[in-house]
């Protein structure tokens, strides 16, 4: 199942790996592992992005070793056989060949990967021929961020956490809050809607005062510990956006982004085996706060950490439950009808 997955799901749908500000220059390069796939992806010297799987023409060598780094003088060079590309992937050199030997170099160009950007954000489609653009993929989402300019943002933080459950386990705790009142209880507070065990508003009775309240409690404006930001509110926000305090963007199978007032969260799912997924968390912020060397790194991070860790906890449980032999399938209630739609 998780080989079908891989070749079914992650190889044909758009995934995201990060974040613009992770390439600094030309040249710059990030190793990375999609559907169980090695692919490089580098900035060029146009400063576009490029995608190429990291597989040598000559045969078959990793290109890359290392998680990422820099091309130095703009080159490609593989480290086994020291054939040389460009960082558009065009083959340059090879080893010697025989006198009157030629060699096809355009047809030798290293192995493309489709790349796309949206606000800031890097994703990549494995498919041959993607059946979506990256944009027709997000669709009605796809404007929720505009306002944030998360192109002009930058990571402060990263960290990533392996968690030993199936992907698929990770999505359905994310797409439905029966779990919060009894996993989150700070969140809920928080949250007060999650206290009513549903994601959304209008899940509510229609007389229910929450309905249309302010997602985030009286005199709380963003996730923090006591719901106080540590950094001026991103300029361009409507009043009905710092209002919410939360704006989620969800792009299956790989990745939510939420846009607070202050800064920006985003959660990649990255499937490392039938039962371990890496949960990476990444913390976006103004540049300038990050030049500052002022920002309290550990209050910013430490409510969304906790978040994902408690959800990591019953993940692991849930997977530990399903190695019942005799456990053939579960039931959904109603307010899971999310989850319904994701098994769809």
């Amino acid at each position: 199942v998780y080989e079908r997955e891989m070749a079914n799901v992650f190889s044909a749908e758009w995934i995201c790996i990060g974040h613009v500000s992770d390439w600094e220059s030309a040249g710059s390069f990030r190793h990375f592992n999609v559907a169980d796939r090695q692919i490089i992806i580098v900035r060029q010297h146009d400063s576009s992005l490029r995608g190429f799987y990291n597989t040598c023409r000559h045969r078959g060598s990793a290109l890359c070793e290392t998680e990422s780094g820099r091309f130095r003088a703009g080159r490609i060079v593989c480290p086994n056989h020291a054939w040389v590309y460009d960082l558009s992937g065009n083959l340059l050199k090879t080893s010697p060949l025989p006198d009157g030997f030629k060699l096809e170099k355009e047809s030798l160009s290293l192995y493309p990967v489709t790349v796309e950007s949206w606000n800031g954000f890097v994703f990549v489609n494995l498919a041959d021929n993607p059946a979506s653009s990256l944009l027709e993929s997000l669709g009605e989402e796809a404007g929720l961020l505009d306002n944030w300019h998360m192109e002009s943002l930058a990571v402060a933080h990263r960290e990533t956490h392996r968690v030993a459950c199936n992907w698929k386990v990770f999505w359905e705790n994310f797409l439905e809050c029966l779990h919060c009142p009894g996993v989150h209880p700070d969140l809920c507070r928080l949250v007060p809607v999650y206290g009513k065990g549903v994601v959304s508003r209008s899940d509510l009775p229609v007389d229910d005062p929450l309905r249309s309240a302010s997602r985030l409690r009286a005199g709380a404006i963003t996730w923090t510990a006591d719901g106080q930001p540590l950094l001026p509110p991103l300029p361009g926000l409507t009043d009905e956006e710092r209002n919410e305090g939360m704006t989620f963007v969800t792009s299956l199978p790989s990745v939510f982004i939420v846009g607070h007032i202050d800064y920006v969260r985003s959660v990649r799912v990255s499937p490392a085996a039938p039962e371990a997924t890496d949960i990476v968390i990444e913390w976006l912020v103004e540049p300038g706060c990050l030049a500052s060397g002022e920002l309290d790194i550990d209050a910013m991070t430490g409510f969304g950490r906790q978040v994902v860790l408690e959800d990591a906890r019953v993940c692991e449980l849930n997977q530990r439950g399903l190695r019942k032999p005799l456990h053939e399938h579960g039931f959904l209630m109603a307010q899971e009808y999310d989850i319904a739609w994701f098994h769809d």
